[in-house]
């Protein structure tokens, strides 16, 4: 049995219970890790969202200068003012490059949104007393 012990000692190796606290450790990490990672994927959609709906205002307003109104303004016009935004006057997919226009008024303001993928709604609008008023959703901040 002594020398059944002796031979013992000189292997090495892991206990199970080592194991277990490394596991347990990793488990705890992962747990803390994930949830933080979600959330920083969230605020990475909304702010894609919110860059289209500026680029997308920024547009706007240099159709404005070329004819001092937003009226006539249409998804061909935009489009070829900034290629990169998918105008629509119906969707609004942030995931898809997509911003929903309204001209309101008569050519006086105008309304922009973007729906980002953890479904928050940008919207951006520009009153006849040129006023910008930026809303989303609950929670949320511009």
């Amino acid at each position: 049995m002594l020398e059944r012990l002796r031979r013992r000692r000189g292997q090495e190796g892991f206990t199970l219970i080592e194991l277990l606290v490394v596991v347990i450790i990793i488990g705890l990490l992962a747990a803390i890790a994930i949830p933080a990672f979600l959330g920083q994927r969230n605020k990475a959609n909304d702010a894609a969202a919110k860059s289209l709906v500026r680029n997308g205002a920024t547009t706007m307003e240099a159709y404005f200068t070329d004819g001092n109104t937003y009226a006539g303004a249409d998804a061909t016009k935009l489009a070829a003012i900034e290629p990169n935004i998918v105008w629509s006057a119906a969707n609004m997919d942030a995931g898809a490059n997509e911003v929903k226009f309204t001209i309101t008024g008569t050519g006086t303001g105008y309304t922009l949104e973007s729906k980002s993928k953890s479904s928050t709604i940008f919207k951006y609008e520009k009153l006849a007393n040129s006023t910008v008023q930026r809303t989303c959703g609950t929670g949320c901040t511009w």
